[in-house]
């Protein structure tokens, strides 16, 4: 099942496409409009707990974001997938610790893939078939370590037997020269992002 999970942000440029919602705190605000079907977090950020709608509470004091604890309940009720909302917006430590949120997805067993108007980000540790407009910026960023790549298609600099060292800025700014893009991760994790043009 594929669900989208929105998180707080100063706005969402994007419409959420998913009938299946998950809010996390203050992310209700941006989809109060819409059938959520739960929203999570110690709601410090929303103020006032929703009625009509299901709710999880946890407490102020704790090890975990809501985002994380989202992924948890979203793991735990079978779903598959999830497009993550609000991911890309407001303070860049927000920004920064939401884009570990991916890579925590998959270690609780979902694909997901951040959003915005113009970006998608993925957590990428094997292989990658995007649709893709040419023209677009595909950029690569070293996760936890070196990665290498067995290969790739559909990209100005093709990626075969490349290695991309931690701090590098090796993988920025490539081109998406054909409508699908294949990328496969032979060793190590990135993060994929497809800018459109």
């Amino acid at each position: 099942m594929k669900y989208a999970l929105v998180l707080n942000a100063p706005e969402l440029d994007i419409e959420v496409k998913e009938k299946l919602i998950i809010a996390a705190d203050g992310g209700y605000r941006l989809v109060d409009d819409r059938a959520v079907q739960a929203v999570i977090g110690d709601f410090d950020t929303l103020g006032y707990i929703p009625d009509f709608v299901t709710t999880i509470s946890h407490p102020t004091d704790k090890d975990q974001t809501d985002g994380e604890i989202c992924l948890d309940y979203l793991s735990s009720i079978g779903a598959t997938d999830v497009t993550i909302y609000g991911a890309l917006g407001g303070k860049i430590d927000h920004v920064l610790g939401n884009l570990n949120l991916l890579a925590y997805a998959k270690k609780v067993g979902l694909n997901a893939v951040a959003v915005s108007a113009s970006t998608e980000v993925y957590f990428v540790d094997g292989p990658l078939l995007k649709e893709c407009e040419v023209g677009s910026t595909l950029s690569i960023i070293p996760f936890g370590g070196e990665v290498s790549f067995e290969h790739s298609f559909g990209l100005k600099y093709p990626l075969d037997g490349i290695k991309i060292a931690p701090y590098s800025s090796l993988g920025l700014s490539n081109e998406v020269t054909v409508g699908k893009v294949e990328i496969k991760v032979e060793n190590g994790e990135c993060l994929v992002i497809i800018r459109k043009k």
